[in-house]
């Protein structure tokens, strides 16, 4: 976990280099598209399709993404996740996608849905080494809700992580697992 606290304090100090020194944009604040790029880091948990069990069950994901037009946007996401389920089973997925959105640009939050595809790779060390890569699909639905100026906003998101393994094995049966992140989006640019 203290990986992960340190993920946090990095991106919060990222975040306010970047929107320092930058007059806030009163527009960007409220209902306008923007479209600079962006940069996204989220944490969270994941929930496994055969086991409930949240203990050590994190994800940490990097995202780049523009909006195209009004409402669709496009987004480039690495992520990572790992859990053990009490027996030091040491799972761990590697996921490159790319993703489409649809925002609604209110004023007040910006609530989406997210459609991707990619790859995900696996790489389990007990019972016995076992590697793969397959398809995934993510299906999210998520907002975001304006933390300070320059377009900074808080990020949260729910989805669900469709795989194509089979292999039977915890975690691995080829259903789809519940991802729950939040995080930041800073855009990148004046």
């Amino acid at each position: 976990m203290g990986k992960t606290k340190n993920l946090v304090i990095l991106t919060a100090l990222l975040a306010s280099n970047t929107s320092s020194g930058q007059e806030q944009d009163p527009i960007l604040m409220h209902n306008e598209v923007d479209y600079r790029w962006y940069w996204s880091s989220n944490i969270g948990i994941v929930v496994p399709d055969d086991d409930i069990r949240l203990n050590e069950a994190q994800v940490i994901d990097f995202r780049i993404g523009q909006h195209l037009n009004e409402n669709w946007a496009m987004e480039f996401e690495l992520m990572r996740d790992e859990y053990d389920f009490d027996i030091d089973y040491d799972l761990k997925h590697y996921a490159t996608s790319f993703n489409i959105m649809y925002t609604n640009h209110d004023p007040l939050w910006k609530p989406y849905v997210l459609f991707g595809l990619g790859t995900i790779h696996s790489d389990a060390r007990f019972p016995q080494h076992n590697e793969s890569t397959d398809l995934i699909l993510n299906l999210a639905i998520g907002g975001s809700w304006y933390f300070t100026g320059n377009g900074v906003r808080l990020r949260a998101e729910a989805r669900s992580r469709l795989d194509s393994n089979h292999s039977k094995l915890p975690g691995q049966d080829g259903f789809g697992d519940g991802q729950f992140t939040i995080g930041i989006i800073v855009p990148i640019g004046d």
